[in-house]
């Protein structure tokens, strides 16, 4: 699936196999596994960890590098 990431204007792609973070505080990784719609046909994205909402999570490779002091 492709989205436009609002902030920056860049576009990305997830893709299967793309590392995710979910979670109340969204710092559990999860594995893309496929998408899909959920019954009110609104995008989903299916992880090892269960079927998400889109945009519900953070995107691994979007987030800025840690720099190693």
């Amino acid at each position: 699936m492709k989205f436009k990431n609002a902030l920056n204007e860049k576009k990305f792609e997830l893709k299967k196999d793309d590392e995710i973070l979910i979670g109340k505080y969204k710092n559990k990784k999860a594995i893309i596994k496929g998408f899909g719609k959920d019954d009110n046909n609104q995008p989903t994205v299916d992880t090892n960890k269960g079927e998400r909402k889109v945009h519900n999570f953070r995107i691994k490779k979007l987030m800025p590098k840690k720099k190693d002091d």
